[in-house]
């Protein structure tokens, strides 16, 4: 019996780590392919016209809040506990209640954007340009809730190959149809330029839906025997759907109400529309995006980290938790240090490389050092959610929201768009406190703090050392395919010193048991 749960134990990581690589090398193909197409959007529409596409997004962004109601997470703890508890027959009836608990949101948003277009735009965002664009996204977003049910769903019983090929195939349609699109409507105003990229956003969502039913539907055909049919779980899904919900309207109106002012802040510090709708998008649509983009590899492990957790707290296995906790912390910190060295060592280049902009490289510089911070935050934040802590996660969250509208309020006319790099890093740094408190509080974990941040924070100041002395730095001569082989380079150094000072642990180790070897054959003898 022991061996087969021990099999079972190392089949289960095994799956854990192979789906993991799968979506990491996913996400980071998709996320490469996202940031430079973003520099093609923000060459083509100017700096400008992404400001207005950011600032459209705030309100569809809490139109989407609404529309998926906190239903994908859901979904995949749903799932999860209906496996740890071996209920497979739960299975159908969990879906179909998600699919009608999503209709029902979704529709309702819709009708929202659609109805409420002028308003939003003239009201709220104060810029009647923005209407067109709500109207066009409004479309989007029942099949979008569609999407958050069925990978959620996938997510949860282990089968994320089906999110990682609609992932690959939504992605590459849009970015192919989006330059499509701006290359033969050529260079156009403000208003067109973000209505096109929002006529692609609505266009993307919809074949992304189809794609990812097809997946179902082939999954159905192969799991059928495995899965009766039940009746809509309606009720247990909104359950834990609304209370996520409800918390997670209340962040986002925030959030939103935080995006909407920001613009009329900036103009209280002394620039113009124009100007502060340039800085907007620098900030939050270049720098954060590039200072965002490793963290692809950790969104992936972290997301597989909900479903582990659930099925482990399901089983009360309280020793495979605290491993898996100690385990995400320490790689996760290693990993984000590591990072930060390297964005801010290689800050202006990227800004010039990737969007010809000073400014976003200065503005990735100042983003550098809240990395560990934010990344820590995205894992703490899932393994909570994994153990039933989603609402409390969310709360923190809404008290996040409405201390950054307050400094937004404070700090924005006094030092203009650095007033808002502050309230990044000190929010993200809030919030990543409260949630490792209430970790700490659920599961008992130790991280070796030398071998998480002290020991990747010399590797890495050694790897970006030698590329310094061996490569030839030209700021904004840099191409993107020598700035890349030069990472690479740096990439490569961290990995040898990170793997030597592993081989040099190890021996002691293996020292003192050959050492053990000998006197116990002594004694033997």
């Amino acid at each position: 019996m022991s061996g087969f749960t021990e099999g079972k134990k190392k089949s289960r990581r095994a799956k854990f780590f192979a789906d993991g690589i799968l979506l990491t090398a996913v996400g980071i193909g998709m996320r490469t392919v996202g940031l430079f197409s973003g520099a093609f959007i923000t060459r083509t529409v100017g700096a400008e016209g992404v400001g207005l596409f950011t600032l459209v997004m705030t309100v569809y962004g809490f139109a989407v809040t609404f529309a998926t109601s906190g239903i994908s997470l859901t979904l995949t703890r749903l799932t999860a506990e209906a496996i740890g508890e071996r209920r497979e027959e739960r299975l159908p009836g969990i879906l179909s209640g998600g699919i009608l608990y999503a209709l029902a949101f979704s529709l309702t948003a819709t009708a929202a954007l659609l109805f409420g277009a002028d308003f939003l735009a003239r009201d709220i965002l104060g810029d009647p340009r923005c209407a067109l664009c709500i109207r066009i996204l409004a479309p989007s977003l029942p099949p979008l809730a569609l999407i958050s049910v069925f990978s959620g769903y996938f997510i949860g019983v282990r089968r994320v190959a089906r999110n990682a090929s609609t992932q690959i195939l939504s992605q590459l349609f849009k970015v192919g149809l989006t330059v499509f699109c701006l290359l033969r409507a050529g260079k156009g105003d403000v208003a067109s330029s973000a209505a096109l990229l929002s006529l692609v956003s609505t266009l993307t969502e919809l074949l992304t839906f189809l794609i990812i039913l097809v997946q179902y539907l082939a999954d159905r055909a192969k799991f059928r025997k495995k899965e009766k049919a039940s009746p809509p779980q309606v009720l247990p899904v909104a359950k834990i759907a609304l209370p996520l919900a409800l918390s997670t309207y209340v962040r986002q109106a925030l959030v939103t109400l935080e995006h909407i002012l920001i613009p009329r802040r900036l103009r209280l510090h002394g620039e113009s529309q124009q100007e502060a709708l340039s800085a907007y998008g620098v900030l939050h649509g270049m720098a954060l995006g590039v200072v965002l983009y490793p963290m692809a590899t950790l969104t992936s492990f972290s997301g597989l980290l909900v479903p582990e957790f659930a099925e482990s707290f399901a089983e009360g296995d309280k020793k495979r938790l605290s491993r898996l906790a100690a385990e995400a912390f320490e790689t996760t910190l290693g990993y984000a240090v590591c990072v930060a060295v390297f964005l801010a060592f290689f800050s202006e280049e990227i800004g010039y490389a990737v969007y010809r902009s000073a400014d976003a490289g200065l503005y990735i510089a100042v983003l550098a050092p809240a990395v560990p911070i934010m990344y820590l935050d995205h894992v703490t934040d899932n393994m909570l959610k994994g153990i039933g802590e989603q609402v409390y996660s969310m709360w923190v969250n809404v008290t996040d929201a409405a201390l950054s509208i307050l400094l937004v309020l404070i700090l924005l006319p006094k030092f203009g768009i650095f007033g808002y790099a502050l309230v990044i890093i000190g929010m993200e740094g809030y919030n990543f406190f409260l949630s490792l408190l209430r970790l700490r509080r659920r599961i008992s974990f130790r991280v070796r703090f030398l071998h998480a941040i002290l020991l990747p924070a010399a590797a890495a100041g050694l790897a970006v050392f030698l590329e310094s002395r061996l490569f030839l730095h030209v700021g904004a001569e840099t191409s993107p395919f020598w700035l890349i082989l030069r990472i690479l380079f740096a990439a490569c150094v961290l990995a040898a010193c990170l793997a030597a000072a592993q081989l040099f642990r190890a021996l002691p180790k293996k020292k003192k048991a050959a050492t053990g070897g000998a006197e116990t054959k002594e004694k033997i003898g």
